[in-house]
């Protein structure tokens, strides 16, 4: 029985469908629209796919005989979770363990739960299928993409991943069962009610919302959020563009499902710095700061960081910039130096010594 759709009841744009999608669409026109996307029948062609469109008996098989048998990391809850892996109501902790097993294994127990209601809940999510089935990944390429990226592996049976957003660009292939994507964009953060930003159930901050049954009393904003949202339903063979920091809620639709995703970061690919982490940083440095401190600041990173007025140096010659200058390892180096050794300070000896020494020893 398929699952009902709470978000019906109201009018939610659908995400628009591209056919024989190229790397040309994809470089040209899908990835510069920032917007998602649906690719249908991308990879209807995969080997995995086909033996899950034979029988979820030959897709365990297929998996099985490739699987090197390595654990890997596996979400598990209970019961009453009814498959949505979330805070825990007091928000002090998730509603689930981690446990490790290998994927052939949890596909297998899966298979199993196909026909009860209200199974236990399994969710192996973003794990490199050249580490766990490399014949798998040798198989399952992207002929569209040009960019470094490698295939990661999804694995539940019809488990929801809440709302939440990635630092890359992604495309999600779906290998057996079918999703519900529904898409925010990035600037609905004030609508979306994320919860504790260390605490995602998935590693990346997440809403509060559940979007299968949304307490609007409690969260009323997120109405704003579903005026401008989308919403996609896809199947086997099929697959999402999501460009990075759009919001979305993945729910999977049937009892056995299966997807690979593909992530990639055009801006600065060998740069190394992860955005969040600026602004965790930013928490630590800035956020505790008078009102009046604070408003200096923000005027500094919108002239230096967001370049809000262009280029923040442009009477400084090229090899006179430091860290505002063109990026090359050795400033990076330098940059990382810098900021390890600011993140240190006040540490205990135990601690910050042996990292200082690192540092010293990464300049020679």
């Amino acid at each position: 029985m398929a699952r009902v759709n709470p978000l019906e009841r109201y009018t939610l744009a659908r995400t628009r469908e591209w056919h024989n999608v190229t790397a040309r669409m994809l470089r040209e026109q899908i990835i510069p629209a920032d917007q998602p996307a649906v690719l249908k029948g991308l990879v209807r062609d995969w080997p995995m796919v086909r033996a899950a469109q034979e029988s979820p008996e030959a897709l365990g098989e297929y998996i099985r005989v490739r699987d090197r048998g390595r654990p890997v990391r596996v979400m598990v809850g209970r019961p009453e979770i009814q498959g949505v892996f979330f805070f825990r109501d007091d928000l002090a902790g998730l509603n689930f363990e981690r446990a490790f097993r290998p994927v052939h294994e949890v596909l297998a127990e899966i298979l199993r739960y196909r026909t009860e209601a209200n199974p236990p809940w399994l969710y192996i999510g973003a794990t490199k299928l050249e580490d766990t089935l490399p014949e798998a990944a040798r198989e399952c390429t992207l002929a569209i993409l040009d960019k470094p990226a490698k295939p990661r592996i999804w694995v539940g049976n019809a488990a929801t991943a809440a709302t939440h957003y990635d630092n890359q660009d992604g495309i999600n292939c779906i290998v057996t069962g079918r999703k519900r994507f529904t898409f925010f964009p990035p600037d609905q953060l004030e609508n979306l009610y994320i919860g504790p930003l260390e605490l995602g159930p998935g590693g990346q901050p997440t809403s509060l919302v559940k979007v299968s049954a949304p307490d609007l009393q409690r969260y009323p904003r997120f109405e704003q959020a579903l005026a401008v949202a989308q919403v996609c339903e896809v199947e086997a063979g099929d697959a999402v563009y999501i460009p990075n920091l759009w919001w979305h809620n993945v729910e999977a639709l049937e009892p056995v499902n299966v997807s690979v995703n593909f992530w990639w970061f055009d801006a600065l690919e060998d740069w190394g710095a992860e955005p969040f982490a600026a602004l965790a940083h930013g928490l630590l440095a800035i956020s505790a700061l008078p009102e009046s401190r604070r408003q200096v600041w923000r005027m500094m990173f919108d002239h230096y960081v967001f370049r809000a007025h262009g280029d923040p140096v442009p009477y400084l010659p090229k090899n006179g910039r430091g860290m505002l200058g063109e990026p090359t390892p050795a400033l990076h180096n330098a940059m990382r130096v810098q900021l390890i050794r600011s993140l240190t300070k006040g540490l205990p000896q135990a601690i910050g010594e042996p990292i200082r020494r690192i540092l010293w020893a990464s300049r020679q």
